[in-house]
């Protein structure tokens, strides 16, 4: 049973990275990848009867509540508040503080470089990119999310088995 659990806490940690990777690209978190991330939930606490199932539904509605709140504020997309309700699921308690931790830490650092881009006046590569999140006031948060939740998901399988 253990072993169910970290392919599918492994393999939300790799959906995650995939969720980054598009939403950088097209600014779009799709329903289906929400959808995925909440049965890799289902699969991987299930695998272990739900040990923490309270803990876990208390990280997923506060997350979704902070997302609600931040697209209603028009500072999130709805596809970042949707994520926030698996990912919420995912990390459980024990996971919020470390991810609380790396997502203002990750956060600040895409602020700099969206900043550090607009100052060089960069319109290639990676600096075009930043540059770009400043002149169309859009920042695919689905990045930050993931470089803030895939090291905590990978620790806490490797935590599991």
């Amino acid at each position: 049973m253990g072993t169910l659990s970290l392919i599918a806490q492994l393999a939300a940690a790799a959906l995650m990275a995939g969720i980054a990777l598009r939403d950088a690209k097209q600014f779009r978190i799709p329903n289906a990848a929400v959808l995925a991330m909440l049965a890799l939930y289902l699969v991987a606490q299930g695998a272990l009867l739900f040990p923490d199932w309270s803990g876990d539904l208390f990280a997923g509605v506060l997350l979704f509540g902070l997302g609600l709140v931040m697209w209603l504020l028009r500072a999130l997309g709805a596809g970042d508040a949707k994520l926030m309700f698996p990912l919420g699921l995912s990390l459980g308690i024990s996971g919020l503080m470390p991810f609380a931790v790396l997502l203002m830490l990750v956060s600040i650092l895409l602020y700099a470089a969206i900043l550090t881009s607009q100052m060089l006046k960069a319109e290639r590569g990676l600096g075009g990119w930043f540059s770009r999140m400043k002149t169309d006031g859009r920042v695919p948060y689905g990045v930050p999310l993931a470089l803030a939740s895939v090291p905590v998901l990978i620790a806490q399988a490797l935590w599991i088995s």
